[in-house]
């Protein structure tokens, strides 16, 4: 081989090792994981791939974003607490469920917790229901100071944004 056709080469190699990685780090970045069976296929009928995983991606997982929503539990002597509740994650995969305070350090939550999702009726893929624990202050009028979400591990995508209030010694 002449040293122009091993520069030439060599150039090509690193060009196409540079489009594998980005692609790489678009698909993890921007898709969702999920299983063989459920992943449906592209326009060009190919499945994308993650480098790191190989498992199968796709932009949602079960075709819908993950969503979160907050209840009030009922209290018989006046004190309601926060229930979580989230469809459409991993069906069996991890996720982390994370509440972070207004004016509050930024990026650091103040309540964190780990959950499974498991198969509910009537809820898309995998789903979950958790007492936080915490009080829920809207039912004393205070305004709402803090935002919940949850993260689907498998996937790495963030549920909805879910305002509550937890400040009741404000």
């Amino acid at each position: 081989m002449t040293m122009r056709t091993a520069r030439t080469h060599r150039r090509a190699t690193a060009l196409g090792l540079a489009a594998l990685f980005t692609a790489a780090a678009l698909a993890t970045t921007t898709a969702c994981g999920s299983s063989e069976d459920a992943s449906p296929k592209s326009d060009s009928g190919d499945k994308k791939k993650s480098a790191a995983s190989g498992q199968a991606l796709e932009n949602k997982a079960y075709g819908y974003n993950p969503y979160a929503w907050a209840t009030r539990r009922d209290s018989r002597i006046g004190v309601y607490g926060i229930e979580l509740h989230g469809q459409s994650f991993t069906l069996g995969g991890e996720v982390k469920l994370v509440l972070y305070k207004d004016n509050r350090v930024p990026g650091v939550p103040s309540w964190y917790r780990t959950t499974t999702a498991r198969w509910k009726t009537g809820r898309h893929g995998g789903a979950f229901d958790v007492t936080t624990g915490m009080l829920d202050c809207t039912a004393y009028g205070y305004a709402k100071d803090s935002t919940l979400m949850a993260l689907d591990v498998t996937t790495n995508t963030w549920s909805n944004k879910v305002r509550v209030s937890t400040g009741c010694s404000r």
